[in-house]
This record gives C-alpha cells, structure tokens and sequence, in this order.
C-alpha cells in the first residue's frame, strides 16, 4: 500500500507541476566547461552546455554555430533550452587562432666549395600549419674567393606573425697543392 501511496504523491507533484505557469527562474543554462581557443586547421571539440529546470536536467540543442577552424577569427556557438513555455539560450565565443610557427627543410645542394668555385643555393621549402603561403627572407653571404665557414639564415613568417629560421652552412675550402 505505501508503494502506491508513493507514486500517486510522485504523480500528483508532477501533474500540479505541469499545470502550473513556470517560473522562468527555475529554467537555467550554462555552459560547460571546455577550452574555447583552438589552433587553426586542428579539430575543435565543443564541450557543449547543461540546463535544468527545477533542478532536473533537461536537454538543450545547438540552434546555430559559425566555428570554422580553417580561418583565423572569433564564432559562435549558441544553445538552447525550451522547457513549457521558457526559452533560454546561452552563446559560447570560439577563437581560431595560429600561434604555431611555419616549419622549413634546408633543400639539399652542394655546401663545400672550393675557392673561386661557384656556390648556388638552394634554398628551403616551408610550410605553415595555416596552409597560407610562407613568407621567406634570407641574410648572409658566401665569398667563395674566400676561406672560411659562411651562415645563410633563412626568416620564415606566416601571416599572424609567428617565425622560425632556419640555418645553413656554407665550407669555402682552399685546395691543398
């Protein structure tokens, strides 16, 4: 007998409940926690949002979401919980951004020259994680009439501004008679 006396209580509580007017302030939204910056061209993972009417969990929707992690800048995702006659929706702000700087590879070519021997360089082949071109400058010089070791810098940059460089080693040898 208690059983039933159980369950009616339990039905009786959530037919008044769903009779009566909501009070809006029993409907919440938040988001969840998660990290909203990501690395531009990686995958982004929405930690979503949790919302609860009368301090029940009810389930919430994405109605609109922008993130497009292959170009720089800030989105949105907004959620949304409908409970009777409530609506409450929350917007989670994503940022895609490129702090990772462009990578390189000294093409291979001919580093050891003999004095008054002609020396051609190569150059690098860089790519950035952006897929965006690589802007590339180059410092030093190799005086092949000369003797000595001689540095060649490459400056690689991308677009947001991250850079990395690159060196190459250039031998002017004598030719022992």
């Amino acid at each position: 007998m208690r059983k039933s006396y159980k369950f009616m209580i339990i039905f009786l509580f959530f037919f008044l409940v769903s009779c009566t007017t909501v009070d809006p302030s029993n409907v919440t939204i938040e988001l969840n926690e998660g990290i909203d910056t990501v690395e531009i061209n990686t995958s982004f993972i929405d930690m979503g949002a949790k919302s609860k009417a009368y301090g029940f969990t009810v389930e919430n929707e994405v109605i609109s979401t922008t993130v497009d992690t292959t170009t720089l800048g800030t989105y949105e995702i907004v959620y949304q919980v409908s409970y009777k006659d409530v609506i409450k929706q929350i917007t989670r702000m994503v940022i895609v951004i490129d702090e990772t700087a462009p990578t390189g590879t000294i093409n291979s070519g001919i580093d050891t020259v003999f004095v008054g021997d002609d020396w051609t360089d190569q150059g690098v082949t860089s790519t950035d994680n952006s897929l965006e071109d690589v802007q590339v400058s180059v410092t030093g010089h190799v005086l092949t009439e000369y003797p000595g070791e001689y540095i060649i810098e490459y400056h690689l940059s991308d677009s947001s501004g991250n850079e990395s460089i690159l060196y190459r080693y250039v031998n002017v040898i004598e030719i022992d008679d």
